[in-house]
């Protein structure tokens, strides 16, 4: 094996100054910056002898700065009936370099490594449990692991997350003849060194400060340099596997862990059958087996069956009426093939951020499992764990990212329904009524759809109390806000909501002298300022875009006179639009119009002024009052 003329240098390096890793003294004044935690020395050292074998060495000297910091430890493990650890160990040291405690795989709480929400998982979790005494103090973490799994093979990321820098960071991967490894760069990944050689690939990060969070921008994984790493034939669970790209990959899966799993009893397929009868449009029939399969089961995590990728049999999940994303999934895929209408099993990551499967660097990618209905020209997504989402909905966790529909020919990647600003729509209309003293009583009703229905529809059967929270929290702008009425609908066949909410405020408008203020927007405030930040550092992203429109009469004191009046506002940016508008229908009401328009997008970092620029606008002109004062 050739050793990188950079790496003979750093070896010697690091044998002369090792010691000085033990205490935060000498840590660089700019990894220091923003710092929660310094990684100041990691190696994973890898051996590939062959494709169902990996080997990994590694060891992580980390410094941390203060209690937040104590995330990025990391002393833990996981193992399984294919994973070994041959070797833990932890050292303890103060922040003068003193050893103050050393600890051994004995010393490590060996558990399940059970989620809270899985009914069963077969994995374990190796942890060291140390509560430290004073900051800063630096941990050495050692292990040795053995596994027959080679379906993953860790990232090599130049920071560990955010206020994390790194000091030092090296992956030694040494493969057989053979072993077909592949990696690729993302992110910001020009500090990376790389040097391939024959059956090895290094890869080394030297001085990387912290990067620190930063209002409307790209997600961490877009943001630091990393580099994913796999084999294009990989072992998983005692099955051989082929990553040579997505077509191949998805006809491994569905030959592998699908076939064979949609055993539905006899029973159940004559019901299914009964219950379309008569039906002949796929989409129809796929409505009302949802519906079943959501009336008759629940969702439950079970992290088992070939590294926890194979679902559980359709005819378990339909004796025990539960089961996780992947059993649930291959559940009603069942089903739907029994009556006759074409479904794929479809692999994403779900999360309120969008991440895409990376459709340039084939391996196992993933973490949620749902349907995709073929249409003529589309697909209808089923998010198949939720028995309150509507067919077809699949807002604000699986929406707009490209996923993983496995065929029977074969895996092709595939982009989610897109849900646009007017998708995502709120609406209100309503009224308040101004008293003498300065009360309210109002009422409004709100109609919701897209992104904003998806983060409300599970409000309608929810108690009284909890509603009566989120409205608070809602309003939060208000004091002294009293919540008289709330009365949610859930239109569910057009996946909206409607809120018809009656509410009064005490001391809503102020006074100066004879005159009252009272502001014009009672019902929906944007409040959200992004902070002011001097040298941005990441390009402006606005993930998902909205659009709010409220129609509100407001009624006056009869006996008041009106003595000022703002004229109303337009304000157009790249970013959006905004606009409100008074008139005036008789002495005493007048009709509050307003409209803002968030569009989703991504702009230069040198945007960021003017995006803050354009928010504040809105945030100002959202606070306009009208004064009035008695006759």
């Amino acid at each position: 094996m050739r050793i990188p003329t950079f790496l003979l240098c750093m070896w010697a390096l690091f044998a002369y100054s090792q010691d000085n890793l033990y205490t935060s003294k000498n840590i660089p004044e700019d990894l220091l910056k923003s710092a929660n935690s310094v990684l100041r020395f990691e190696k994973h050292t890898i051996d590939i002898p062959n494709s169902s074998t990996i080997k990994t060495a590694h060891k992580r000297v980390v410094t941390v700065l203060n209690k937040r910091g104590n995330r990025d430890v990391e002393a833990y493990m996981y193992y399984d009936d294919v994973t070994r650890i041959k070797n833990a160990s932890v050292v303890i040291y103060d922040d003068s370099g003193k050893e103050v405690k050393k600890y051994k795989q004995r010393d490590f709480k060996d558990v399940s490594a059970a989620d809270g929400i899985s009914l069963y998982i077969d994995t374990r979790l190796l942890y060291l449990d140390f509560t430290p005494t004073s900051y800063p103090y630096t941990v050495v973490v050692e292990s040795e692991i053995v596994s027959k799994n080679t379906a993953s093979i860790p990232s090599f990321y130049a920071n560990e997350g955010y206020y994390s820098s790194t000091e030092e960071k090296i992956f030694e991967i040494n493969y057989a003849d053979g072993v077909n490894l592949k990696h690729k760069m993302y992110g910001d990944y020009n500090r990376i060194e790389v040097e391939e050689s024959q059956n090895s690939l290094w890869l080394v990060i030297k001085n990387s400060p912290s990067l620190v969070p930063e209002d409307y921008s790209p997600g961490f994984r877009n943001i630091v340099g990393r580099v994913a790493i796999a084999l294009n034939d990989f072992h998983l669970e005692g099955l051989d596997g082929d990553a040579r790209d997505w077509a191949t990959f998805g006809q491994w899966m569905n030959e592998n862990l699908l076939q064979g799993a949609q055993d539905l009893p006899e029973e159940t397929i004559t019901q299914a059958k009964e219950l379309v009868k008569g039906i002949k449009d796929p989409i129809e029939k796929a409505k009302i087996i949802y519906d079943f399969v959501q009336n008759k089961t629940r969702y439950i995590s079970v992290q088992v069956g070939i590294g926890g990728w194979k679902p559980m049999l359709a005819s378990q999940v339909d004796e025990l009426g539960y089961g996780d994303c992947k059993a649930l999934t291959n559940y009603t895929k069942s089903l739907l093939e029994a009556v006759g209408v074409p479904s794929y099993y479809t692999i994403l990551y779900g999360s309120r951020d969008k991440r895409d499967i990376e459709d340039d660097f084939t391996a196992i990618q993933g973490n949620h499992a749902i349907l995709s209905v073929p249409t003529d020209d589309d697909y209808v997504w089923l998010e198949c764990t939720d028995q309150e989402v509507p067919f077809g909905f699949i807002a604000g966790f699986t929406d707009d990212r490209d996923v993983l529909v496995v065929k029977p020919d074969g895996g092709e990647i595939v982009h989610t329904k897109k849900y646009t600003a007017q998708d995502n729509y709120q609406t209100m209309n309503g009224s308040f009524t101004v008293g003498a003293s300065g009360n309210v009583k109002g009422e409004v009703s709100i109609k919701s759809g897209g992104l904003q229905y998806a983060g409300k529809y599970r409000l309608v059967a929810e108690n009284q109390d909890d509603k009566k929270k989120y409205y608070y929290k809602f309003w939060n702008y208000l004091n002294n806000v009293s919540l008289t009425s709330i009365d949610l609908l859930n239109n569910r066949d057009e996946a909206i909501t409607t809120e018809n909410i009656e509410l009064e405020v005490e001391n809503y408008a102020s006074f100066a002298g004879d005159e009252m203020l009272v502001p014009l927007n009672l019902f929906n405030r944007y409040t959200a300022l992004p902070d002011r930040v001097k040298n941005r550092m990441f390009e402006v992203e606005i993930s998902r875009g909205f659009k709010d429109e409220e129609t509100i009469k407001i009624n006056l004191p009869d006996d008041f006179m009106i003595v000022s009046i703002p004229e109303g506002k337009q304000v157009d940016s790249p970013f959006g639009s905004y606009t409100y508008s008074i008139t005036q229908a008789e002495n005493s009401k007048i009709i509050y119009k307003r409209s803002f328009l968030f569009n989703e997008g991504t702009y230069s970092k040198e945007n960021y002024t003017k995006l803050r620029s354009f928010i504040r606008s809105v945030i100002r002109n959202d606070q306009q009052k009208i004064v009035i004062k008695k006759q």
